[in-house]
């Protein structure tokens, strides 16, 4: 049987446990499992580009953000929005400052941009979105097509910490090998943005925009 669907996947585990009276559980381990495996990967096929409004000085959090790649303004050009902390970005902003807005802090579920916006600006946001969580409505997604021995093994260790009596060395064995797919996942990616080169170091200094190199 391939674990190529959420129904097979759950087959998996229960025929793992050599348990058939897990049902609603087992649920309850895949999603242990996409939230651990969402909290450890930042990888390219968690990267999302979209479009985004900014009229207000607060905006809502895409779904499912996970953290910025990259947040620029498309106003005459591409002008970087350059993240602060909330503290700083409020004793440098001013209470009454408008314009184009030139960075953003992270408050709770909404980002905040100062200068607040003057006008309706659209920005361009590339984000690491958390891979769609399995269901019925869901089948699969990237991990379970491309790496579904993490489902697998990240479900099965998460079992083994609800069910009572399995082997410590059995539970160490799966904890291992999800550890180890996650570890993968992370050198595959690696491995991909850089192509096997090596790491060129520039020695000028950015001085407005600009390489200060020979």
């Amino acid at each position: 049987m391939a674990l190529d669907t959420y129904t097979n996947l759950k087959t998996a585990i229960a025929n793992f446990l050599a348990r058939d009276d897990l049902t609603s559980e087992i649920d309850d381990f895949i999603d242990l499992t996409e939230a651990e495996f969402n909290r450890e990967l930042r990888i390219r096929a968690m990267e999302t580009s979209v479009s985004f409004t900014i009229d207000s000085e607060q905006e809502t959090l895409p779904t499912g953000f996970l953290g910025v790649r990259s947040f620029f303004v498309n106003n005459s050009g591409k002008e970087t929005l350059q993240f602060v902390t909330p503290y700083h970005q409020f004793h440098t902003r001013g209470s009454s400052q408008s314009g184009t807005p030139r960075t953003y802090s992270i408050e709770g579920s909404n980002f905040r941009f100062a200068p607040a916006p003057d006008t309706s600006y659209t920005a361009t946001l590339v984000y690491y979105k958390a891979f769609d969580s399995l269901d019925g409505s869901t089948a699969t997604n990237y991990i379970l097509t491309n790496h579904p021995a993490v489902y697998l093994y990240g479900s099965l260790y998460h079992a083994s910490n609800f069910i009572r009596g399995i082997d410590p060395q059995t539970v160490e064995q799966w904890k291992g090998l999800f550890v180890e797919g996650i570890n993968q996942i992370k050198l595959k990616d690696d491995g991909d943005k850089y192509n096997g080169s090596p790491l060129i170091q520039h020695s000028g200094i950015n001085i407005n925009n600009h390489d200060n190199v020979n």
